[in-house]
């Protein structure tokens, strides 16, 4: 009864206030990621990645087998990351007017296409725990969305559990400003285990925009360190 209630009042906003594609302005009809403001048309046409995958970084091979040149032979103690989309066109403002304009609701959308994601279904999602990079402490202070936690927990309604058993320190550089080099330096010295975090037994990392891999790398590498058997990594998108 409760939740026919619920049905009958969203509806009822939706006639008097139609939800519009946040793409391209069309009136949002029943989709499966509601209330996610993204039209059936619009998501068709998302950047996906098609073809065949580097068995690492999850990007689209060109002409190379197995491994891009980038993760050829580079050992790393994260052995899979798989990013749903391509970070360009729709799919760029689509996690761009998540991220920066704060549209919470999309994370209904993001955690749908996650859940539809087949890699990590064996072992079934109640066989490992989630763990979302966690954000910049100055970020939670100042009350901005923590987008990837959100998601997260969206994605609860999929069967998929979460813990935080990291932490952000605070300071250091922002990463999309460091070259490769930097950028995994700066990582190692960016997060740590939170002192009261249980460490999962085994871990799918969770995070939004994948450029060089570096911040999933150092949390692959803190969880391993602590005992966790890390599986791979999820991301939205890879830049």
């Amino acid at each position: 009864m409760h939740r026919s209630i619920e049905n009958l009042a969203s509806a009822s906003l939706d006639a008097v206030f139609p939800r519009r594609c946040i793409l391209c302005g069309a009136i949002v009809g029943s989709v499966p990621w509601s209330p996610a403001p993204l039209c059936t048309s619009c998501e068709r046409t998302l950047e996906c990645i098609r073809g065949p995958r580097c068995g690492r970084c999850g990007r689209q091979l060109i002409s190379e087998q197995d491994y891009c040149v980038e993760c050829r032979g580079e050992e790393a103690a994260l052995s899979r990351i798989v990013p749903l989309f391509e970070f360009r066109g729709g799919a760029a403002r689509l996690i761009h007017a998540y991220k920066i304009g704060e549209r919470v609701s999309l994370a209904q959308y993001f955690a749908y296409k996650i859940a539809q994601e087949k890699t990590f279904s064996d072992p079934a999602p109640g066989d490992f725990f989630l763990v979302p990079v966690p954000p910049r402490p100055e970020k939670v202070r100042s009350g901005k969305l923590d987008q990837v936690g959100v998601i997260a927990e969206a994605l609860a309604r999929f069967g998929f559990r979460h813990r935080r058993p990291l932490v952000r320190l605070p300071g250091g550089g922002q990463q999309k400003l460091l070259d490769r080099a930097e950028r995994l330096k700066n990582a190692s010295a960016s997060y740590a285990l939170a002192p009261s975090g249980q460490i999962p037994g085994r871990v799918v990392l969770l995070d939004d925009v994948c450029t060089t891999g570096a911040t999933l790398e150092a949390c692959a590498k803190l969880l391993i360190q602590a005992g966790a058997e890390v599986i791979g990594a999820i991301v939205l998108a890879a830049d």
